[in-house]
């Protein structure tokens, strides 16, 4: 009884500390901003990433204040719009489709 109770008792902590090391939505936006676009599209051409398992080709847009998009495919109904500045560093982002 007593090695079921540790067992329980790891499990939980287990999944909790497994939980907690899926960042957000929000953590995951907010920890890219001021960071290179570069960076960002490194990580989209990786084999592993959602963008490369769906083959998407690289969209931006310009925007009229001189900063431009690149649009990143986070999940199946999901897009983060990146804007970034002339210099390439990310000033900001807004989430298309069902971003949780």
């Amino acid at each position: 009884m007593k090695m079921i109770r540790l067992f329980i008792v790891f499990m939980i902590v287990l999944i909790n500390g497994c939980l907690r090391t899926i960042p957000t939505i929000k953590e995951y936006t907010d920890y890219w901003i001021g960071r290179p676009i570069s960076e960002m599209k490194q990580l989209v051409l990786m084999p592993q990433s959602y963008g490369s398992r769906i083959g998407w080709k690289e969209k931006t847009y310009q925007l009229e204040n001189g900063n431009w998009v690149y649009v990143e495919p986070d999940s199946k109904n999901c897009l983060i719009h990146w804007e970034v500045n002339p210099q390439g560093f990310i000033v900001g982002y807004k989430l298309e489709g069902n971003c949780v």
